[in-house]
């Protein structure tokens, strides 16, 4: 029985997945965002952000309950900002993204 506890899997919550799919889909319709894919590991679960088909995930939110944050907002490796909150990183990701064109 202890085993059980030990191997389970990290899982996004239904109301998680609601909270970023409910931004997702602004960011789609704008064009910002093209894809995602959500991995579920033994110690955490990542919901990836692509912006283009041709390159690997351009953000990731990661739920980890070995940190003392549950919630990490990375880009290639770069942690962005993290939370015990999935609200505050869901904040960070609202702000505007600006794009410098020559």
């Amino acid at each position: 029985m202890n085993n059980l506890k030990k191997s389970k899997i990290i899982r996004f919550k239904k109301e998680e997945i609601h909270e970023i799919m409910e931004l997702y889909s602004k960011k789609i319709s704008i064009g910002e965002w093209k894809d995602y894919s959500i991995t579920f590991q033994k110690s955490y679960a990542v919901f990836a952000i692509h912006r283009s088909f041709k390159h690997g995930p351009s953000l990731e939110i990661k739920k980890n309950y070995r940190n003392d944050s549950f919630f990490t907002l990375s880009s290639q490796n770069n942690i962005l900002t993290s939370s015990k909150s999935l609200r505050k990183v869901i904040n960070y990701l609202k702000r505007p993204y600006l794009k410098l064109v020559k």
